[in-house]
């Protein structure tokens, strides 16, 4: 299996953001991630972001870089940075996914419940268990 490389991180998001900020802040994402190969999700609920990018190390090295010090959010927790051999996200959709309802937050539970056996996918569903239980989308 190929080795990607995988950053997570929770953040506080900015108090003066607005939900047209945010939905541009999506769109961008989206776009920019996908045509750079980077698999993964972004959300934001309860006034915080959620993000896990998977692609090429180099690449979201310096993607993170410029993550850190985007004024639209603060309050940065890594949850991890590391290489790894079994991406998360290698079959989630064919795309960078956005998850903005509840909805789209089941369908990604249900699709982390398929691999039991990755621990990655467990830390996932943990982390993602308050935004789930809140129903705040």
């Amino acid at each position: 299996m190929k080795s990607l490389y995988t950053i997570c991180y929770i953040s506080k998001a900015a108090p003066e953001l607005k939900e047209q900020d945010i939905e541009e802040l999506f769109s961008y994402t989206s776009k920019a991630n996908n045509k750079n190969g980077v698999s993964g999700i972004l959300l934001h609920s309860l006034d915080n972001f959620f993000q896990v990018l998977e692609g090429n190390e180099k690449h979201l090295l310096q993607l993170f870089e410029r993550i850190k010090v985007d004024p639209r959010h603060g309050e940065m927790y890594e949850v991890y940075n590391k290489r790894t051999t079994h991406p998360v996200f290698e079959n989630y959709r064919s795309t960078f996914d956005i998850v903005k309802n509840s909805e789209d937050l089941k369908t990604l539970i249900a699709y982390l419940n398929v691999d039991k056996s990755n621990s990655t996918n467990n830390k996932l569903k943990r982390l993602l268990q308050p935004f789930d239980m809140l129903g705040e989308f």
